[in-house]
């Protein structure tokens, strides 16, 4: 049988906590809505058996009934049996929108926060949605036994890179020893895989700067009991962020050439640059109008200024010492001047007084 994965679309995402403008929210919602688009249009073009779900379409908070009877019409284009579990941030509560729409016949949905199984001709499908927000060890799947003539796939939306928390973590070795041909694992938005069958999609498209590299689903093939699986990029947009050092000269130029390595073709890139090291003498970058003259390589680009001044503290405290500069550099002597941070907090008072005149 031939199969998608896919988990964390977030549809409905308001990216409160981005350093990234609000006024770019919408069009980066809609494009996580594009990148759901490509995924259905693939299962359709390859005539997919299944597609597994696994929790976290969308933020329950912020995603509308308009929303759900539009991702409801998506999903009944494709002719794959989609099977879907919630997660932490779309629980299935009593009270779901779920419910409140006419889903299509080939929509399975675990409702329940304990295991279920789903049957169909060769392939026998188990999933438990969330009913809150969080749960502790999941001890599930004590007396389970698995029809061995059949293909066995597991839906949780769990985090198994730490083992004290909160997100249904359970015991691999225990699940692996069940003899599941594929586990449909959701919430790690980095595409991760354990044991060669438990197996994270990561976020379909990426949603911060956390979420450097490629995004997309999972896609896959269950012959014999013999399982493969291959990536599908299918994100709308690429996010990057690269260390660049002035020390010896700084070259916009160079720096130009820089970036254009870190952008993909075809996608939105999001970069964030972070300068480093100490500026030659004299030179004074204006961050803004640096950032501003390279918005033109990519869909937007961030700027942290770890940069230091080559600041000559006797020389200027020489020519300020009845003013609130020299008083500043004054009262920064008993400091520890070696420490970066007490350095770097120095250089930026120095600036910011010196720019002001004062």
């Amino acid at each position: 049988m031939k199969f998608i994965h896919s988990a964390d679309f977030h549809l409905g995402m308001k990216f409160e906590k981005s350093s990234i403008p609000q006024s770019m929210s919408k069009i980066r919602r809609q494009r996580i809505w594009t990148s759901v688009e490509k995924l259905i249009k693939y299962s359709i073009d390859e005539n997919v058996d299944y597609i597994f779900l696994s929790g976290d379409l969308y933020n329950l908070e912020n995603f509308s009934l308009s929303d759900m009877n539009r991702l409801i019409d998506l999903f009944s284009r494709t002719n794959s049996q989609i099977c879907i579990i919630g997660g932490n941030h779309d629980p299935i509560y009593k009270d779901n929108l779920w419910d409140m729409v006419n889903i299509s016949d080939n929509l399975n949905i675990f409702k329940k926060d304990t295991l279920e199984k789903i049957e169909f001709d060769d392939t026998d499908v188990y999933g438990i949605s969330y009913n809150k927000n969080n749960y502790d060890f999941m001890n599930i799947f004590d007396d389970l036994k698995l029809d061995k003539l059949k293909t066995n796939v597991l839906m949780i939306h769990s985090d198994l890179l730490n083992d004290n928390n909160c997100y249904m973590f359970f015991d691999q070795d225990k699940v692996n020893n069940l003899g599941f041909d594929y586990v449909a694992l959701g919430h790690i938005h980095k595409p991760t895989i354990f044991n060669d069958k438990f197996v994270y999609p990561g976020s379909i498209e990426p949603l911060s700067f956390k979420e450097k590299g490629m995004h997309g689903a999972v896609i896959g093939s269950i012959v014999d009991n013999r399982l493969d699986i291959d990536f599908l990029d299918c994100s709308e947009s690429n996010f990057n962020e690269f260390d660049y050092n002035i020390s010896d000269k700084f070259s916009y130029y160079d720096l130009v050439g820089t970036l254009s390595k870190c952008l993909v073709e075809d996608k939105k890139n999001y970069i964030r640059i972070n300068l480093n090291g100490q500026l030659e003498e004299g030179l004074d970058l204006d961050i803004d109008s640096l950032q501003e003259s390279l918005k033109k390589y990519c869909e937007y680009v961030e700027i942290i200024d770890n940069t230091e001044s080559n600041i000559n503290l006797d020389k200027i405290y020489e020519f300020n010492r009845n003013n609130v500069l020299g008083y500043f550099i004054e009262e920064t002597k008993n400091l520890d001047q070696e420490d970066p941070v007490v350095k770097r907090a120095i250089n930026l008072g120095i600036k910011s007084l010196m720019e002001n005149n004062l």
